[in-house]
């Protein structure tokens, strides 16, 4: 299978955030998300696909921990004190999701 994008794409694009020797794990990751949401009978077109799965190697590499359901997230308390929230994995998911719609441009695809 083809990587939709490879290092050389990555790197040359701003911001990165996935070192170099993670880089394909996280891209393989990022295309089986984006595989997950698009079908085949959706046409993405080529830059779109690229745009997608770069945002996505970023948003998992740098949500790896709650994705393995491990974060804490800070929660805002009017500035009087700090509390911690878990970020489950299923709320980060559904971010998946939208980032998915958002760059693949799919929302009124119909098929949602």
């Amino acid at each position: 299978m083809s990587q939709i994008i490879d290092w050389e794409y990555y790197s040359s694009h701003f911001p990165q955030v996935v070192p170099e020797a993670q880089f394909a794990a996280v891209e393989q990751q990022a295309e089986a998300e984006f595989n997950r949401v698009v079908k085949p009978y959706m046409e993405v077109p080529e830059g779109r696909q690229k745009e997608t799965v770069f945002q996505l190697c970023n948003f998992l590499y740098t949500n790896r921990a709650g994705l393995s359901g491990k974060s804490v997230k800070s929660v805002s308390n009017n500035g009087y004190s700090e509390s911690y929230a878990v970020s489950g994995r299923d709320e980060l998911a559904g971010s998946i999701r939208e980032l998915i719609y958002e760059y693949a441009d799919i929302r009124l695809a119909g098929a949602f």
